[in-house]
């Protein structure tokens, strides 16, 4: 007997159209360099808000959508009842409370020496920093962290099929090859700038990132989506028996990617590259040996491996990695000077949270302040004048934000993470796959500064919050 193939329901024109803002906008955070200056962090804001504005549009519901009776649907109830709505908003209101309560101001005089002087202000309330927007401060972040919270809502509030959230991953893998396609090209082919023509302030960039670090920790996230969709269509071709899926071609994605990851140069993201691949090989060789008979496909396997193997070995070699495996192995060397000066960076850092554990110095406060603890290690002060960043993410959240800031993103993450417990993300390779990389980008964070960059930033919370939904509509879907 043949099971009579049912009809596939059509997406809303809403939904397809916050689909298509919610696209264009993850696209272009990662070729907007990064999202690193003012001018796309605020194109990137004025997308959250379209995608917002379009989630909560209400929606009447014909046969075509739902197979069954018609309807109107009101989109702002969701959005009330979302925890992470308040929890957002919430975090919000702290850093602009920071903001409108600056400890410390920014002073420059006519030679272009600045520094930091103390102001009055209400000790009892948070307090944060008053410098030129141009320049960071509480008011830049504050565009960044509005454009995650608003972008995550309006895809919790806006998305109603599975399908949607498959074509969104899709979009994500397919940029993340495009970008790893570019750096490849820049490798080969490239004349020392982004693009051919803009010269960037970092001479070690790659990609469209102005920071090979970030560059490499965006790859990986990519990587861990074109794995997840491998193992999910795998898992869902033996389920219903089809001659063939779409899992070859992400696995080859994925395959392309990590090559990339290697040639950018990256340490820290060439070892959560090879932790993530050995993690979801092993995942791959439990689920075939555990499997039933009847749902092994060893000469799959077996083909999969040799051809993938083979390329990975003939793009290694044509691409003349021996000075990317050389950067790499520098890393474990006593001589790694770099290495060093973080370890040194983040024992400083350490005493700056101790003085401001409670209620931190304030949303992007750390490049102004950290020169009084810089000054007060002369082993940090030859290589570098101004250190702007701690280098360690974990770290310096808390020393901007305190206890008080860090307990909201906390709990929002700890709604999803226990989201997913209930529903068995165990089960579904993609919520494996993706928390397994935020997992280990998280362990990434601890010595460099990756989520210092919107464009890291905002793709972590959307895979994070799409993954929890995904998990949720298969949830139903087997339940159903």
């Amino acid at each position: 007997m043949f099971r009579a193939r049912t009809r596939r329901l059509s997406i809303h024109p809403r939904e397809q159209l916050l689909l298509i803002l919610v696209s264009v906008h993850l696209i272009f955070l990662p070729w907007a360099l990064g999202t690193m200056h003012l001018w796309s962090q605020w194109t990137s804001l004025g997308l959250a808000v379209l995608s917002m504005m379009v989630a909560l549009i209400p929606r009447m519901y014909t046969e075509d959508h739902t197979g069954e009776t018609s309807f109107r649907l009101v989109m702002w109830p969701k959005l009330v009842h979302f925890p992470i709505f308040w929890l957002g908003l919430a975090f919000l209101l702290y850093v602009v409370c920071q903001a409108l309560n600056p400890a410390w101001t920014y002073v420059q005089n006519e030679r272009g020496v600045w520094w930091m002087q103390g102001i009055d202000h209400k000790g009892w309330l948070p307090s944060g920093v008053s410098v030129p927007m141009a320049k960071g401060g509480p008011w830049a972040r504050l565009i960044v962290f509005l454009s995650v919270w608003l972008t995550v809502c309006a895809l919790w509030v806006g998305v109603t099929r599975r399908r949607t959230l498959q074509i969104l991953f899709t979009v994500i893998a397919a940029n993340g090859v495009a970008l790893a396609l570019f750096g490849l090209m820049q490798r080969l082919l490239g004349n020392g700038k982004i693009f051919w023509f803009y010269e960037s302030s970092n001479p070690s960039f790659f990609s469209s990132f102005i920071y090979k670090n970030h560059a490499g920790a965006y790859l990986n996230l990519t990587l861990a989506v074109t794995c997840g969709l491998a193992g999910w269509y795998y898992l869902r071709g033996l389920r219903r028996l089809e001659k063939s899926n779409p899992a070859g071609i992400f696995t080859f994605f994925a395959t392309f990617i990590a090559v990339n990851v290697l040639i950018s140069y990256s340490r820290g993201a060439t070892m959560v590259m090879l932790l993530f691949l050995t993690g979801a090989i092993a995942g791959f060789l439990y689920q075939q040996i555990t499997s039933p008979n009847s749902l092994r496909r060893p000469i799959i396997m077996i083909s999969l491996v040799i051809f993938f193997g083979y390329f990975l070995k003939t793009g290694l070699e044509a691409l003349n990695t021996g000075e990317a495996w050389s950067r790499f192995s520098q890393a474990f060397s006593s001589e790694d000077v770099s290495g060093k000066a973080r370890t040194k960076v983040t024992s400083a850092s350490l005493e700056m949270l101790g003085d401001h554990w409670v209620k931190g110095t304030g949303a992007g406060s750390y490049v102004f302040l950290f020169t009084t603890y810089q000054f007060r290690h002369a082993e940090l002060l030859p290589n570098q004048i101004l250190w702007e960043y701690a280098h360690n993410d974990i770290v310096q959240y808390p020393i901007e934000f305190g206890l008080l800031g860090m307990l909201l993103p906390l709990a929002a993450a700890i709604f999803l993470v226990m989201r997913l417990v209930r529903n068995f993300f165990w089960d579904n390779p993609l919520s494996i796959c993706l928390l397994f990389g935020l997992g280990l980008t998280m362990g990434h964070a601890w010595f460099e500064f990756v989520f210092q960059n919107p464009a890291i930033l905002l793709t972590a919370c959307v895979l994070l919050a799409t993954c929890v939904q995904f998990n949720d509509f298969e949830e139903t879907a087997t339940k159903g």
